[in-house]
């Protein structure tokens, strides 16, 4: 069995004062790692147990982070305190010079980013990758600044930097949004030019697209100082030395940080549109609309191929909100797009912010497009959703086991604890222990059994799913959420932003856009 030490970290202000880990051993134990903030451990772990995607190992807390050390062990956990004890007043000791830490090995990226790359989008193997550079593999950093260029507006790029941005920021000229990332965590989505400041390390992190998943990018980026150099800087340009010329009025500094071509319009008395192109010069002549980029002469409208600037293909993208009675809680259940093609919608309310609808899902009814909104969610599911109708309590167990990845949960049949008839395979567990606080991802119901009178009441759960996290306590609280994108009731909020992406190159007509309401009764 190969196994591998991997250093877990507790950071000073720690969530709760304190982070744990559930991992798999060398021995093939599964054990719980509770580390106080301020201190870290070095247990050697199984990397290729199926425990779960990210293999042996699984963070069971907000705060904390862990890196593979890619040093071979056979110990069967290492050395690592099981849990934290009360801390008890000591007197001040005598300070004593610290003592440097020993350095540990970084693990080696494929590639390092070398302070400006492109971004390309790949089939590599079977699926879509983001591409740095021109080369895929992993990538490494030090501390620097790194400019992502040109990524695709139908790609946006975040990067999880969740509990890590003292060390790693991320920040780009335009904008799709907030939504929660893979990992649970709320990330901003960009794409344009994205820039990387990374101040320190350690850390492995992940990337996504907003529309697409990790694309290649789970634990994909690596901080390594020894492997790779920072950026070469970029150096000044030379400052003329002005003519004495005296300024009567002070120039006024532009509000604009983002570039855009606008267009006025004769009907509205104003600039209703942005668009993504940039010419060098532009001019009217012949009814034609002329322009230039890079020393190149280009005539408009003279061809169907729609959004096609300079050899780049653009998406039409439109933004708006429906926000009537404002002070009312409504569910958006449909919507309905007077339009000659169906588009994708992206959306989000003041309370859910995931809500998605792929053009492929419209039905053309009576000239129209029309669609239910659904919540897409994540799996396991995010904070915010439960506080919501969309988690339901089922009551206390009496008694738990699991093999193979199969977890049977019995209730109580006297006092009966009813699993309700709503209850349905495929929806997914969850459970809360302690003090009721906290909730976590258990697995998703594979068969239920009912017999009353043959004492029989229980669930059984397949574990085996990315994000599960083991129970600990003989008597959980258990609670169900229903598959939120077959399920969904529609999109809960005041009002509704949303956003349109058509892909098509030829010609499109948007007439009207309208939504079905309803007022919301909790």
């Amino acid at each position: 069995m190969s196994c591998i030490t991997y250093t877990l970290i507790c950071p000073i202000g720690a969530v709760n004062e304190q982070c744990e880990w559930t991992i798999t051993c060398c021995d093939g134990t599964k054990q719980r790692v509770i580390l106080l903030e301020g201190t870290t451990t070095q247990p050697c772990i199984n990397p290729s147990a199926q425990y779960s995607s990210t293999g042996g190992i699984q963070q069971n807390s907000i705060s904390g982070s862990y890196s593979t050390q890619n040093i071979s062990c056979s110990t069967a956990c290492g050395s690592y305190a099981p849990a934290p004890s009360p801390v008890t007043p000591t007197p001040t000791p005598t300070p004593t010079p610290p003592i440097p830490p020993t350095p540990s090995t970084q693990p080696v990226p494929q590639y390092c980013l070398t302070g400006s790359d492109e971004v390309t989008i790949q089939n590599i193997s079977g699926g879509n990758k983001f591409v740095f550079g021109g080369n895929y593999g992993t990538y490494g950093v030090t501390v620097g600044t790194y400019v992502l260029k040109n990524v695709p507006a139908a790609h946006p790029i975040a990067f999880q930097n969740f509990n890590l941005t003292n060390v790693i920021t991320y920040t780009g000229t335009t904008s799709v949004g907030i939504k929660n990332g893979l990992d649970g965590n709320p990330y901003t989505y960009y794409y344009g030019d994205v820039t990387l400041t990374v101040v320190g390390g350690p850390f492995i992190i992940s990337y996504e697209c907003f529309y697409h998943g990790y694309m290649g990018g789970e634990n994909n980026l690596i901080f390594n100082s020894t492997t790779c150099t920072g950026p070469a800087p970029t150096p000044p340009t030379p400052t003329p030395v002005p003519s004495p010329i005296p300024s009567v009025v002070p120039p006024v500094p532009s509000p604009v940080t983002t570039e855009y071509t606008l267009t006025y319009s004769e009907s509205v008395q104003g600039w209703p549109s942005f668009y993504s192109y940039i010419p060098d010069m532009m001019i009217g002549m012949n009814n034609y609309l002329y322009s230039f980029k890079g020393g190149n002469l280009y005539k408009h409208n003279t061809n169907e191929t729609r959004n096609n600037y300079y050899g780049k293909q653009y998406d039409s993208q439109i933004t708006s909100v429906f926000n009537q009675e404002p002070l009312q809680n409504k569910v958006f259940k449909a919507l309905n797009l007077e339009s000659d093609s169906a588009w994708s919608v992206n959306m989000e309310t003041d309370i859910q912010n995931d809500g998605f609808i792929d053009y492929t899902w419209f039905e053309k009814k009576e000239g129209a497009y029309f669609s239910y909104l659904r919540k897409t969610g994540t799996i396991p599911a995010a904070a915010d959703e439960y506080a919501l109708r969309s988690a339901n309590g089922i009551g206390k167990v009496s008694s738990w086991s699991e093999s193979n990845n199969v977890l049977t949960l019995n209730f109580s049949t006297n006092p009966l604890v009813s699993v309700g008839t709503i209850v349905s395979i495929g929806d997914y567990i969850y459970f809360s222990e302690g003090a009721y606080t906290t909730v976590s991802f258990s697995g998703q119901i594979t068969n239920i059994e009912v017999n009353l009178q043959s004492g029989i009441n229980r669930i059984f759960v397949n574990t085996n799913i990315t994000g599960s996290t083991i129970i600990s306590e003989s008597q959980p609280y258990i609670l169900y959420i229903k598959n939120m994108e077959a399920e969904t009731h529609g999109m809960l909020g005041h009002e509704l932003t949303f956003t349109l992406t058509n892909y098509n190159t030829t010609a499109t007509e948007l007439f009207a856009i309208e939504a079905d309401v309803m007022k919301s009764y909790p």
